[in-house]
């Protein structure tokens, strides 16, 4: 089954600007990271979770060095609160 990396964001106001920047900017980074999909999730008006799919968990753990560099790039980009992350591979869908 594919694996999750689930990204907490909070802090930095959900903005057209900063969706522009997500869009443009940070889903292409992490699909050359290899995620096989990603989505972002507003969860109130400063948070935010970033749901990227891999196909396993070896593919995320490659990934794992250059995503931990994109999250403190983004922290620092959106003057945020230090992100949050939580993984994991998925066993059961629909």
């Amino acid at each position: 089954m594919s694996y999750k990396r689930v990204t907490i964001l909070t802090g930095a106001p959900v903005t057209d600007e900063i969706i522009e920047i997500s869009k443009t900017k940070y889903m292409p980074a992490v699909r050359a990271m290899g995620a096989i999909d990603c989505e972002i999730v507003q969860t109130g008006p400063d948070s935010t979770l970033l749901i990227a799919t891999y196909a396993d968990k070896a593919a995320a753990d490659a990934a794992a060095e250059k995503a931990a560099a994109l999250r403190a790039e983004s922290q620092e980009e959106f003057k945020g609160n230090a992100p949050k992350t939580l993984e994991g591979e998925v066993i059961v869908t629909m």
